[in-house]
């Protein structure tokens, strides 16, 4: 980003397109000659001003360092408020210029002095957007909320108006620029700022003539900013009219946090950018629980949600209480809350969120989405790993059911054995405890009475593509491996035929990730497994609810509020009002 600035800045970058110059609703010229008996009338420039009173020399050697005097020397109408001699630390900035940094210095001091167009001061109360895009009030003998005295105001020059103030504008850092500054926030920052992008904005941008290479010189480079990563995370930490909470770990706690996620996002060898893919999602994860915009959470008391923050998907990105013990700003967790021009910062020497706060999070298939089902078939058009079985979602009129709906699979004919897969998305490189939910029969549509208190008994077979290419149409593996059984000694999947059952099919444990990639790299495949002399006792046809894969590891509270969900799925409800398909 700097490296673009002093680019642009010294006329190296040549854009095309035409100036738009910038004026007031009256032009200057107008202005100028109504106050043609002003006494504060003066026929020079604001630069040139400036260079006669012996006051401002120490502000003139700023700009002069700068670079930036034609900005003040031209016909382009500016507001200055210029301090006097003594009130800043003018050999610190100059240093800072001539080591490199007169980025900073024109962001956080000059451009922290000017406007553009005319602004008088008079007992009217009115803000003022300066070059550096931070806001300050005017009223009669005062500039900033800061009340900085004025020595002499409304000087009115060729090129726009001068005041001469007292002492310096403060400059008032935003969240990202505090950010940037602070010693122990540079890793918070610097996972944002290598997304940084700056363009030259041709039509607020002012330029004077052109180098040995036809290429524009400008004296006032205005930029367009963009950063994916914050895009993503709808977080403009950035911009100054935005109010946001951020929770900023120091450098070690980032780090400690930054390396852990990597693990869960390591994608598989023939992946297109898979480095690229693994930093951003890393980057991403370790900064999603930390900002809040304050827009959106009127009653902080209560709950913070992140910017990420879906109503579709409420059980995330939200912490309750965050301010009570346990809390995620329980008091003495953080060490300060520091203001900003566009929030406020709490820094803590610890990450104040969770894996499974933050990514790590439950992947919750519903069975009766035909989008689910794999329907993959070789060359000759035979069906890969869905066969032997016809299916169709069924609506239920039943709050226990998940989405009140199932897949109801039957054997194609008296003999088949019912073969299902279901993909499964955006996994990560971790292990999870996978789940089944089965509906039992006897909650079912058009199902014999003497099959209503049938089990089902099946096998699930797990493919997964690790070390396949890319290929979204390449062929899973022909080979799979068998879950076993870890409640019955390895054995066959039993159902409850009474009511609907949660059936834990064991860990799983993949060594790749496939979050937010084109290709499924999970498939469970449920097979029913029911010998001729076992139709009996055992049906074929499964009505089957949904597959869950919970992180392993999830804290206490997620286990106990999921143990709570699946005790209300396995009370059935037997006053069926409707059903339909």
């Amino acid at each position: 980003m700097n490296k673009t600035y002093k680019l642009i800045r010294t006329g190296l970058v040549a854009v095309a397109g035409l100036l738009a110059c910038y004026s007031c609703s009256d032009t200057w010229d107008e202005h100028y000659k109504d106050s043609a008996e002003n006494p504060n009338l003066v026929d020079a420039t604001i630069y040139q001003y400036m260079k006669s009173q012996p006051n401002l020399s120490d502000f003139v050697d700023v700009i002069d360092a700068s670079g930036y005097k034609a900005m003040l020397d031209e016909t382009q109408i500016v507001t200055v408020f210029a301090p006097v001699n003594g009130t800043f630390d003018k050999q610190t900035l100059i240093d800072g210029i001539n080591n490199g940094n007169g980025d900073v210095v024109l962001t956080r001091f000059i451009k922290n002095h000017i406007a553009r167009y005319n602004y008088s001061l008079n007992e009217k109360e009115q803000d003022v957007e300066l070059l550096n895009k931070k806001v300050t009030s005017l009223s009669n003998g005062y500039v900033s909320q800061d009340s900085i005295q004025t020595l002499e105001t409304n000087i009115q020059c060729t090129n726009g108006i001068l005041h001469i103030i007292k002492s310096q504008i403060p400059f008032h850092a935003n969240i990202y620029e505090l950010m940037e500054t602070t010693a122990d926030m540079d890793s918070i920052y610097q996972l944002f700022a290598y997304y940084d992008e700056d363009s030259l904005d041709i039509n607020r941008s002012v330029y004077r003539g052109v180098d040995d290479d036809g290429n524009r010189i400008y004296v006032d480079s205005v930029l367009i900013h963009t950063n994916d990563l914050m895009t993503r995370l709808r977080g403009y930490i950035h911009r100054e009219d935005s109010d946001y909470t951020i929770i900023v770990p120091t450098n070690d706690a980032i780090a400690e946090r930054l390396e852990e996620t990597r693990k869960y996002f390591v994608y598989n060898i023939h992946e297109e950018d898979r480095d690229s893919l693994q930093n951003f999602f890393s980057n991403y994860y370790t900064l999603n629980p930390l900002i809040f915009n304050n827009n959106s959470n009127l009653h902080q008391e209560d709950s913070l949600v992140t910017t990420t923050y879906s109503k579709w998907d409420p059980k995330y990105n939200v912490f309750y209480k965050p301010f009570e013990r346990g809390g995620i700003l329980e008091p003495g967790t953080y060490n300060e809350c520091i203001e900003c021009s566009n929030g406020v910062a709490y820094t803590t020497d610890r990450y104040p969120a969770t894996i499974y706060d933050a990514f790590f999070r439950e992947i919750e298939l519903e069975c009766e989405n035909s989008g689910n089902v794999n329907v993959e078939q070789d060359k000759d058009g035979n069906a890969l790993f869905t066969r032997t079985c016809s299916y169709s979602s069924v609506v239920i009129n039943n709050s226990a059911v998940s989405n009140r709906s199932y897949l109801d699979v039957q054997p194609s004919n008296s003999s088949a054995q019912p073969y299902i897969g279901f993909n499964i998305p955006n996994t990560l490189s971790g292990t999870y405890e996978a789940y089944i939910v089965t509906v039992p029969l006897k909650m079912g549509r058009n199902v014999q009475d003497a099959d209503t208190l049938k089990p089902y008994q099946f096998r699930v077979n797990l493919f997964t593509r690790t070390n396949r290419p890319t290929d979204v149409n390449a062929s899973w593996p022909s080979s799979s491996v068998r879950l076993k059984n870890p409640a019955d000694n390895g054995n066959n999947f039993v159902s409850n035929p009474e009511q609907i059952d949660t059936i834990y099919l064991g860990e799983l444990t993949f060594t790749e990730c496939y979050y937010q990639v084109p290709q499924v790299g999970v498939m469970l495949q449920v097979q029913s497994y029911v010998s001729s002399s076992q139709t009996k006792n055992y049906s074929r046809r499964m009505l089957l609810d949904r597959i869950l894969l919970r992180p392993k590891g999830m804290p206490e509270r997620g286990k106990e509020a999921r143990n709570a969900e699946l005790a209300d799925s396995d009370e059935s409800d037997d006053g069926q009002d409707e059903e339909q398909e």
